[in-house]
């Protein structure tokens, strides 16, 4: 395995990975901001599904992904997902029949997937221990960046015309990135030719290993109230403006995550945002006020930057970051899946909403905390369980 100097960071590579995880935004993103032209485009089909297309793949395999991406290694994950992912997005451009469009799309999932579990293993490996934290609360805002500047970018869209322009623009711009990564990524970074294990066993492996598991939990609590919140919230408080507020606060929230970790342990970070989101939440019942929303939104961003953070603090081995990205995307898919469904069951009251943010938060202080002191059990670490100072300065072995 290449490692690469422990004492500085290669901060051209990671910005490079992190532009390339905008257009891994743009994935679900074009798709978000074009969805009324696609909705005359293919009147009478269920093109809502064309958003949540992508995500099926992350849902089924994400566990798998983490092990597929330790098993070709980064340089060859990143490379044959941004092809597949090009080639898709330029299809995507063709005049299809809407089943056509959907393979497309949930095809297109593969490229995404292993992206987000590649993109933040090779991020954290070519950074400096110091500087870990810092980086994965970048990464932490691809997903939001990405949308804001689609939303910037992409002008309203009234015909095809236009349709076929924002999928094959993002198609040439997987294109042009791709020559970039080929020269740029490291060769060699965990690629060992392990027989491939039963799916059932992969999951078992990474769920029964808390150390694998624990970002993924945190995350996947955090993402169903995301989307939702974002959704919902707005119309109940009576401020549409939230509605572009609320995204930007919560990426404030995860860039500053990475600087918060490095006084203090990510999973502290996850288990008391989730905490003080709690009660931010109730006070937004209470008192009725826009403001307190952006407050709760604020402090849910350090806790979705805390989960990232955390994967390379628990885990120093690239080859387990893999498996716990893998157990993010997974549970993070599914978490955006499920949230919206659940959120809309209350959405017409401002105290529905913020009761059900409360029960999900309580989930993540007191499970999503269960299994981060069980991961800190795990570490080899002379600290007393629960504190997780220093870890990152220590080596910790990974599954065999």
């Amino acid at each position: 395995m290449t490692r690469f100097p422990a004492d500085r960071t290669d901060w051209p590579l990671i910005l490079l990975l992190w532009t390339t995880g905008l257009l891994v935004a743009s994935q679900f993103a074009k798709v978000t901001l074009t969805l009324d032209s696609l909705q005359l485009l293919y009147a009478g089909a269920p093109v809502a599904y064309a958003v949540s297309g992508v995500a099926v793949v992350g849902i089924l395999g994400g566990a798998m992904a983490g092990f597929v991406v330790a098993r070709f290694g980064l340089r060859h994950a990143v490379l044959w997902a941004c092809g597949l992912s090009a080639v898709l997005a330029l299809a995507q451009g063709m005049a299809l029949p809407f089943w056509a469009y959907m393979t497309l799309r949930i095809a297109e999932g593969v490229g995404h997937l292993l992206f987000v579990v590649a993109l933040p293993t090779l991020m954290a490996s070519r950074a400096r221990a110091a500087d870990r934290c810092v980086v994965m609360g970048l990464w932490g805002t691809f997903f939001g960046v990405g949308y804001a500047l689609m939303a910037v970018i992409v002008p309203p869209v009234e015909a095809w015309g236009g349709l076929r322009a924002v999928f094959v623009g993002h198609g040439l711009l997987l294109v042009a990135v791709f020559p970039l990564l080929w020269w740029a990524l490291p060769r060699g970074i965990i690629a060992k030719r392990t027989p491939v294990p039963d799916p059932v066993e992969i999951h078992r492996r990474i769920y029964t290993n808390p150390r694998l598991a624990a970002s993924g939990l945190g995350h996947g609590t955090y993402t169903a109230l995301f989307i939702a919140l974002v959704a919902f919230l707005p119309a109940a408080l009576g401020a549409a403006w939230l509605l572009v507020v609320l995204p930007v606060a919560n990426l404030l929230g995860t860039f500053a995550a990475g600087f918060l970790a490095r006084h203090v342990a990510a999973p502290r970070l996850v288990v008391w945002g989730f905490g003080i989101s709690a009660l931010l939440f109730a006070a937004m019942a209470l008192s009725g006020l826009p403001a307190v929303a952006v407050l709760a939104f604020l402090v849910t961003g350090v806790v979705a930057g805390g989960n990232f953070a955390a994967v390379p603090l628990l885990n120093d081995a690239p080859r387990d970051q893999a498996l716990a990205n893998g157990a993010m995307a997974q549970l993070g898919n599914i978490g955006t899946f499920s949230g919206t469904p659940l959120f809309a069951l209350v959405a017409g009251s401002l105290w529905g909403l913020a009761g059900l943010s409360i029960v999900i938060c309580s989930f993540g202080v007191i499970v999503a905390g269960y299994v981060y002191r069980m991961a800190a059990r795990d570490c080899p670490t002379s600290a007393p369980t629960g504190q997780l100072r220093h870890i990152a300065e220590r080596k910790v072995s990974g599954p065999s």
